[in-house]
């Protein structure tokens, strides 16, 4: 919620107030004489970054931990850590993999199921077939 400043008219009272935005235009009335306080224009406070200000450009990198000025200064962040970039291509060949390996266990599980029924239930005979020794 914004933080505003109104004074009084009357007696210089200075006063601070708490208003949600679809409130803003409402002040308050003096604490000394209960009159109509006017509202004062203020500056809001300089955050860095927060209007992209080139003085304090850059982006905090929550995975590095710093605040990094440019792409230059991410990539030797990331070489002095040993790090390497994780790219899409990186990504789609890790998920193929993934599912390659997922699909070939799929195919073990149900080939063994398919050795344990043909044993008659003996799961080392189904193990064995399942998993030859020349394998």
């Amino acid at each position: 919620m914004p933080l505003y400043q109104a004074s009084c008219p009357h007696c210089g009272e200075q006063v601070e107030y708490l208003r949600p935005y679809g409130r803003r235009d409402e002040t308050p009335l003096c604490p000394n004489d209960r009159t109509p306080t006017v509202k004062q224009v203020t500056a809001p406070a300089f955050t860095p970054s927060s209007w992209g200000d080139s003085k304090w450009a850059g982006k905090y990198d929550k995975g590095l931990g710093v605040t990094l000025r440019d792409k230059n200064h991410r990539e030797q962040v990331m070489k002095s850590r040993g790090l390497v970039e994780d790219t899409a291509y990186d990504q789609r060949n890790r998920l193929d993999k993934a599912v390659s390996l997922n699909n070939d266990h799929e195919r073990t599980v149900k080939r063994y199921e398919h050795n344990l029924r043909e044993a008659g239930g003996d799961k080392g005979l189904a193990i064995a077939n399942t998993f030859p020794a020349n394998d």
